[in-house]
């Protein structure tokens, strides 16, 4: 199933769309032409989870991430992750305003 995600580094988020998701790993595209550094973190606008990912291959605009670890962003989450839970929350109200 496709949905929404965004790809944090630092200072930095792009709009992607998750096109596949496994428990290792997933397959991104991204909507601008940026091309992430070798980790970054990807927040699921869906589920609610952020996930600490390293890029394992890229193909135009499409890159496939091995997944190290995962964050539930639906509770507390510890200052690290902050961005990532702002990003997403911000996302729940914008879909519940509509």
């Amino acid at each position: 199933m496709q949905h929404p995600g965004k790809v944090l580094c630092g200072a930095f988020a792009w709009d992607c769309i998750v096109r596949d998701q496994s428990d290792t790993g997933m397959r991104i595209q991204m909507l601008s032409g940026a091309t992430p550094p070798g980790s970054v973190q990807l927040v699921d606008l869906v589920s609610g989870y952020a996930h600490d990912v390293k890029v394992v291959w890229q193909k135009d605009r499409e890159f496939g991430l091995k997944t190290l670890r995962s964050h539930d962003l639906r509770g507390l989450a510890p200052a690290s992750l902050q961005t990532a839970k702002r990003i997403w929350q911000a996302c729940q109200r914008r879909v519940s305003a509509s």
